[in-house]
């Protein structure tokens, strides 16, 4: 499991997690783990489609622009509709069920919507996103929804506002409501990751799409029960460790039995998905935690997760620290530094952030928070080479770099992909008194850039 992941958690809050110490009867998940199978992420870039209902109307048009994936799990996205003179723009988070199948975050955040608001409208929009492609034709995305047959969602706001909007209103309403929408790949190009900086902060400062805010842990082992908060109505519920299958459109009742789940060092996403609403609408699971003895609850019939299609908890098993071995920079021959030189301006550079600072020299440590798979990386630091085939460990490793007066522009170039793609690295910068932590994934296509402006 990678570190990428972190980036897009540590910006994150979330709801805060519940507790419950319930002494209601369980039941649990009992799977064989199974592992969702790796391959290529063909989910990022840009999706469209324009419904048209009769001849003479202009055409709703809808697009979704989704983000690079974060650990192949989670998927920060914006969802575009016009119609008329209606114009709204959405945040939305989007996560993997499986190779075919994108789960649809319950909360739809307006960024812009005008003249007036679709509110639980939006809710129509859930269930996943089914991918299909057939020879060599443009992808498609078909949405398959779980139906929410309640009359006074479908009547509300309708008659609120100028009545002028009401044939816009119903237009929209249908076609989230019950339209087969499907959306075809124009572009393999990611939503820009300025924008999902932008989708990260709003997350951790304003509201909920679904993550949980993380827990930090230290058992290596945790319990896991799934229950059904209501009643035992046939709701069905997949579950996803880290891309490791754990249930499978498991049915909650008399069988479902605990299990002990053995945490990764580091970051650990736990997707619960809602595979249908049961007799009894909506889908009533809750997914029980009890982890250093304390318990905690993730459950789809709490009011922010009523019709969800999934919620993730995040657990992060905290690593045994390890002290710090300092690096020295060892001279590279004239062939080598050449090859690299070729090879680093050869790929695109990715902004990370920039950095202020007023000391000459800084320090920075690299270590892998995840699975150390033997990841290698090479850093240039004003196009100088500062080290080469540098090992990226559990161990933290540190590396002290001198600065020039005003700009200067430090590298990243991955060497390997080590055994789980992409070569990924945690940073942190540390400079005076000020210590900041960033996030390092690299690939045979791409640098990271970090800017630095020394102050005298």
């Amino acid at each position: 499991m990678k570190n990428l992941l972190i980036l897009f958690l540590a910006f994150t809050l979330g709801l805060p997690f519940v507790y419950s110490q319930s002494n209601r009867r369980t039941a649990s998940a009992s799977a064989r783990q199974v592992s969702l199978p790796a391959v290529t992420d063909k989910w990022p870039g840009t999706w469209k489609m324009a419904y048209k209902p009769w001849p003479h109307i202009p055409a709703v048009n809808m697009e979704l622009q989704i983000g690079e994936g974060i650990c192949g799990m989670l998927y920060p996205a914006v969802l575009t509709l016009d119609y008329s003179v209606f114009s709204g723009r959405y945040y939305v988070l989007l996560a993997r069920k499986n190779d075919g199948q994108l789960g649809i975050g319950r909360y739809k955040h307006a960024i812009k919507e005008t003249p007036f608001k679709l509110g639980p409208w939006l809710l129509y929009l859930n269930g996943t996103l089914n991918y299909v492609r057939n020879g060599n034709e443009a992808p498609v995305m078909s949405i398959q929804r779980m139906w929410i047959k309640d009359f006074g969602l479908f009547m509300k706001g309708l008659y609120e506002g100028d009545e002028i909007f009401e044939s816009i209103k119903v237009t929209l309403r249908d076609m989230l409501y019950r339209t087969d929408l499907q959306l075809k790949k124009v572009s393999d190009k990611p939503w820009p990751n300025a924008e999902v900086q932008h989708f990260l902060r709003l997350q951790r400062d304003s509201f909920y799409l679904g993550l949980y805010r993380r827990i930090d842990v230290n058992d290596s082992m945790v319990q896991l029960t799934i229950i059904d908060e209501d009643q035992l109505d046939k709701d069905t519920v997949t579950l996803i460790h880290n891309s490791r299958m754990l249930m499978n459109r498991s049915e909650i009742n008399e069988q479902t039995k605990s299990q002990q789940i053995k945490l990764d060092t580091g970051m650990n996403l736990l997707a619960f998905f809602a595979d249908n609403y049961g007799r009894i609408p909506p889908n009533t699971g809750d997914m029980r935690i009890n982890a250093d003895g304390k318990k905690y609850s993730f459950d789809f019939s709490d009011r922010t997760n009523a019709y969800a299609t999934f919620l993730v908890a995040q657990l992060y098993r905290r690593p045994v620290p390890l002290p710090p071995s300092v690096v020295v920079p060892t001279p590279a021959t004239q062939s080598d530094t050449a090859l690299r030189t070729r090879l680093i301006s050869s790929r695109k550079d990715q902004w990370v952030t920039n950095l202020t600072v007023k000391q000459k020299e800084i320090t920075l440590e690299l270590w892998d928070a995840q699975t150390e798979d033997g990841d290698s990386i090479s850093l240039r630091l004003n196009n100088e080479w500062v080290v080469s085939g540098f090992p990226v460990k559990k161990q933290i490793q540190e590396i002290t770099l001198s600065l020039k007066p005003g700009e200067n522009k430090l590298q990243f170039m991955a060497d390997n992909l080590g055994s789980i793609p992409p070569n990924t690295a945690a940073l942190r910068i540390h400079y005076g008194n000020i210590s900041r932590r960033f996030d390092i994934s690299t690939d045979m296509k791409k640098n990271n850039i970090i800017r630095i402006v020394y102050l005298e």
